[in-house]
């Protein structure tokens, strides 16, 4: 991970979804229960599960408890999670996104590689800043203030660019390329910053054309989130008003099947290129 401004503002976050998948690893391995635990730290019911899903934060003494409970002697191991433990408990900076969506960012700060399906907009981790603006605000409501997201938004963008930046892959339906979110000019310049992003090492894009017709992922949209440490997959789908994020190999197997499916109807990075190009020449 990286030291720069927008790592910063999302390291204690990050480092509570690395403290939940250890302890919940660890718990599994040693075949503890989480009732064992609620009943042990006097925690209410849903709270073990909270921890892991990296929601709340373990006190010093808390989490020297779980280590006795799971039988980790002091160690590599236990030293490591003390230290991600106290990253965690920092305080993070105010959250500029909804609540429901605070975790993915999380897990987006912590992926090693990401991998993006959508069908008709620009993902997230790939807009420009006038484009962001557009997703983001609501017709119906110009009371809203979009700016803080659009500014998380664009820093999270950035950190795709920069050097510790995660891999990234992302299938693209054809339709973003007509959908002029933003109007003309907007979507144009979006299609250049695609382009150039297409270009750099750790990001592939590829264009799901019409023609290829009916497909596994026809009318929904993902993505999965690679973390290297500790190794751990996740699909995230998200709604109007909420997310959901599966984690279970029945789950995360299936949705890489399908990302796999789609990359290989999708156009290659070359063909991918041209459609940018002459779209861009059509918007110019």
């Amino acid at each position: 991970m990286g030291q720069d401004g927008v790592m910063q503002q999302t390291w204690p976050a990050v480092r509570r979804v690395q403290v939940g998948l250890i302890l919940r690893n660890l718990r599994e391995r040693a075949g503890v229960k989480p009732k064992e635990i609620a009943e042990r730290l006097d925690w209410y019911a849903n709270k073990v599960t909270r921890v892991e899903k990296g929601e709340l934060t373990v006190s010093a003494a808390e989490v020297d408890v779980l280590l006795g409970m799971f039988g980790v002697r002091d160690g590599r191991e236990s030293d490591r999670l003390r230290a991600l433990a106290k990253e965690a408990r920092r305080r993070d900076q105010p959250a500029r996104v909804p609540d429901w969506a605070a975790t993915y960012v999380a897990l987006e700060g912590a992926a090693a590689e990401i991998k993006h399906y959508d069908p008709e907009v620009i993902p997230a981790v790939l807009q420009t800043e006038h484009y962001a603006r557009a997703v983001l605000s609501n017709p119906l409501d110009d009371t809203q203030d979009v700016e803080p997201a659009v500014n998380e938004r664009v820093q999270r963008a950035e950190r795709m660019l920069g050097e510790d930046a995660p891999d990234v892959w992302c299938v693209i339906g054809e339709a973003a390329l007509y959908r002029q979110v933003g109007g003309r000019e907007v979507l144009r310049d979006q299609l250049q910053h695609l382009r150039r992003a297409a270009g750099r090492p750790n990001i592939t894009l590829q264009i799901l054309p019409f023609e290829a017709g009916e497909h596994v992922a026809l009318g929904s949209s993902f993505r999965l989130l690679h973390l290297a440490e500790p190794v751990a997959t996740f699909v995230y789908v998200e709604a109007l008003t909420s997310s959901d994020y599966l984690d279970k190999p029945s789950h995360t197997d299936r949705y890489a099947k399908a990302f796999d499916t789609l990359r290989a109807v999708a156009a290659s990075d070359r063909v991918t290129a041209r459609m940018l190009d002459r779209r861009i020449k059509e918007l110019t």
